[in-house]
């Protein structure tokens, strides 16, 4: 890997190209990925008054908005983790994480359209699901396998250690 000094331009342009992407581009899920947790997440959430189509909708757009926080809040390089088994943050730095991006994600995502309690899990969710493929020897099937029965604490003053319960 090289180190700062040794970039091309083309390295250091692409750098600053993901830094200064538009929002439109400011997203590291894939179209599969988003709809996989979307219907993930409806079986852990109820949108009200939305049939099931109308909800899965809604979920897409709120997990869009998750990864745009996540984009705007983690360096690429981090976020490019949940695409790599061999490297990763360990379970000390991942429950670190989950609280502090969990709790920063509370105060910058604003959801009107669903119930607090919904919100709070939706958004844990996607970060758990995230922050767990990020980690040594996990991807995204893993940890959405592991997470997808988790217990997600709903609640605005979840405690830390509920907040890093999901690490599993």
């Amino acid at each position: 890997m090289a180190t700062i000094n040794e970039l091309t331009q083309d390295q250091f342009t692409q750098l600053l190209d993901e830094y200064f992407a538009p929002p439109e581009k400011r997203s590291k899920m894939t179209e599969e990925e988003v709809k996989d947790l979307a219907e993930r997440l409806n079986e852990k959430i109820n949108v009200p008054i939305i049939n099931e189509t109308g909800e899965e909708k809604i979920l897409i757009k709120i997990i869009i908005k998750i990864d745009r926080f996540l984009y705007n809040n983690l360096p690429n390089e981090f976020y490019d983790l949940v695409r790599s088994l061999d490297n990763g943050i360990d379970d000390d730095e991942a429950k670190r994480l989950v609280k502090r991006l969990s709790k920063l994600a509370n105060k910058h995502i604003d959801i009107p359209y669903i119930p607090e309690q919904v919100e709070y899990i939706a958004i844990r969710f996607v970060i758990g699901i995230i922050i767990n493929a990020a980690r040594k020897q996990w991807d995204m099937a893993r940890s959405k396998a592991e997470l997808t029965n988790a217990n997600i604490p709903n609640s605005e003053n979840a405690s830390d250690i509920e907040l890093e319960s999901i690490i599993q």
